[in-house]
């Protein structure tokens, strides 16, 4: 059995999906999810 790492998803997160001001912030946050995207992580 395959068992996800679960990762509590703060919505400070989901806000920096469109932070411009903060493209460091953004840009780690595109890839983080895209992981969440393609089912590495278990989101709570």
């Amino acid at each position: 059995m395959d068992r996800k790492l679960k990762v509590y998803l703060d919505t400070s997160v989901i806000s920096y999906l469109q932070q411009e001001d903060a493209p460091e912030r953004m840009k780690d946050t595109l890839a983080l999810w895209a992981q969440f995207e393609v089912g590495k992580y278990e989101i709570c």
